[in-house]
């Protein structure tokens, strides 16, 4: 069971001015959020949501398919500072209740009491920490989009608090380790033990997040650099991943004006740049076959991506593009009926085909790009 005991100590001058950043950050997104949930908010506020650099990009498979929708609180709960990436919040979620809402442990009172929900918060610690950051009317611990935030401001204080002792040489070891610890056992008890202590829960708890942090990393190959395959404000969402409508859509539709640019989503080789309908030397229709003029980037680690109805395509076969690069412009090619960027991403491809394809509006939040809803 998971005692967060000593948790609650009183907040530092540094975790007020991170605080107030982020209040400032988040308000402009706040009542948009109300309306259309969190994919609103990231859209009003995508440097919130960036994955910090190098830090590792979040690999949305890992994370059991019912707590998929949580993507977007892990990414914002992983990059309100550097030393905290979403991989390491996935990470320390699945050691405390693997991805259980719910989740319960009980602890006597003189060691806090029960650790509640997917953070596994003691009423005592989610006093200081705790809000209603989704808006919806509830400050709980077992409200997992406010705990999953709550946990990543808790961490990094957590991390601050122990670099500031290190230099004060109150504490040694890495400052990671030592936040872990503080998380799990509580600031006294880290303080008393002069770091991580030498045995037990608090010791091994550190090491469990780190062996989890590789799972929850996504591997892209290329630059690992992602990119937006249209310009910011040029289009509009106008069908998702697979709705019940349209089962079979493997990707996202994204209305756009003719002529409007194309870019790569990363760095990669040009496996496909062709027409795959009847014709493609004039507007499509609905009732052809077909992507029209498309282009199919591999980008390495099993990720590629594909980019359908272009009016003209400006990459062939075999191109090596980087992340933003042009590749076409948009328009109404093949099975279509009006101009708009069909856009896919397959996982353990090539060949991209219905069965690896994913959503790509995951998976592109997980990679710090947000496509605006």
């Amino acid at each position: 069971m998971t005692n967060t005991n000593g948790q609650a100590n009183a907040t530092s001058t540094w975790a007020v001015v991170l605080l107030l950043a982020s209040v400032l950050v988040v308000g402009a997104g706040l009542v948009a959020f109300v309306s259309s949930g969190a994919a609103t908010l990231l859209a009003a506020s995508p440097t919130l949501i960036a994955a910090p650099a190098g830090g590792g990009q979040l690999n949305v498979d890992a994370i059991p398919a019912h707590a998929r929708h949580l993507v977007p609180w892990v990414v914002r709960a992983g990059s309100i500072c550097p030393q905290i990436t979403p991989p390491m919040i996935a990470a320390q979620i699945d050691l405390e209740s693997s991805w259980n809402a719910g989740a319960v442990a009980h602890n006597p009172p003189e060691r806090g009491g029960d650790a509640i929900g997917i953070a596994q918060f003691q009423l005592a610690t989610w006093a200081t920490w705790g809000d209603d950051y989704d808006n919806d009317g509830r400050n709980a611990p077992d409200d997992p989009e406010d705990a999953i935030y709550a946990m990543g401001r808790l961490m990094c204080d957590l991390v601050g608090w122990a670099t500031r002792n290190i230099g004060a040489a109150l504490l040694s070891g890495d400052p990671l380790d030592i936040a872990w610890a503080a998380y799990f056992c509580g600031r006294t008890c880290v303080l008393d033990a002069g770091g991580v202590p030498a045995a037990g829960k608090a010791h091994d708890y550190p090491q469990q997040i780190r062996s989890r942090i590789d799972k929850y990393t996504l591997t892209t190959g290329g630059s690992g650099a992602w990119h937006p395959p249209l310009p910011v404000d040029s289009y509009q969402l106008v069908s998702r991943f697979r709705p019940p409508s349209r089962p079979s859509h493997d990707g996202v539709d994204l209305a756009a004006h003719t002529g409007t640019p194309i870019y790569a989503a990363a760095a990669g080789v040009v496996i496909y740049a062709g027409c795959d309908s009847d014709y493609c030397d004039r507007p499509g229709n609905p009732n052809l076959s077909g992507c029209g003029l498309l282009v199919n980037i591999n980008h390495g680690a099993g990720i590629a991506t594909r980019y359908c109805h272009a009016v003209r395509l400006a990459v062939s076969a075999g191109t090596q593009v980087q992340a933003g690069q042009l590749i076409g412009w948009v328009g109404s090619t093949g099975r279509s009926s009006g101009p708009h960027l069909h856009f896919e991403v397959h996982r353990n491809a090539p060949p991209l085909n219905a069965d690896n394809a994913i959503d790509p509006l995951l998976f592109m939040d997980a990679v710090g790009v947000n496509i605006r809803r």
